[in-house]
């Protein structure tokens, strides 16, 4: 997902290989991102306990996310995939409601008999930005295409 072509917006935070989260720098210059990426990473894959939480008291900024706790305990199963794909429309209902984003489709499938998918779309004016969630043998990898 790291997009190094700009210098304003947000830090892009990432899931590396080991599905820790990372920052990407190029030449000193950390990654960033005009678009959703870091809103999308923090609200879908945020929990209480999660880092960003203790920087404010205030309950509307913490980013708290039922999705987690549905791939850490889910299997492959058609109600894995329904819950996920409603814990994700709650996690990023805000991008809509606070008028960032005119459009979210949330729609997923199977990728074998050891994984799920969930594909998000955010539709902002003419653009339309894609995330796909791939949850595969517990391991999970989030790529972005617009």
């Amino acid at each position: 997902m790291t997009n190094c072509a700009t210098y304003t917006g947000d830090l892009v935070i990432e899931l590396n290989e080991e599905s820790d989260w990372d920052l990407n720098y190029v030449n000193g210059q950390p990654c960033m991102t005009d678009g959703f990426d870091t809103a999308v990473m923090l609200s879908v894959f945020g929990e209480p306990d999660f880092w960003q939480n203790s920087l404010t008291n205030d309950p509307k900024e913490k980013y708290i996310s039922e999705f987690p706790s549905v791939i850490k305990t889910g299997k492959v199963t058609d109600d894995t995939l329904k819950t996920g794909k409603a814990a994700i429309e709650r996690a990023l209902l805000f991008l809509k409601n606070s008028g960032i984003a005119q459009e979210i489709i949330v729609s997923g499938g199977v990728l074998s008999v050891f994984g799920l998918y969930w594909l998000i779309e955010i539709g902002r004016g003419n653009v339309v930005t894609r995330y796909q969630i791939n949850w595969n043998k517990g391991a999970v990898s989030v790529s972005r295409s617009v």
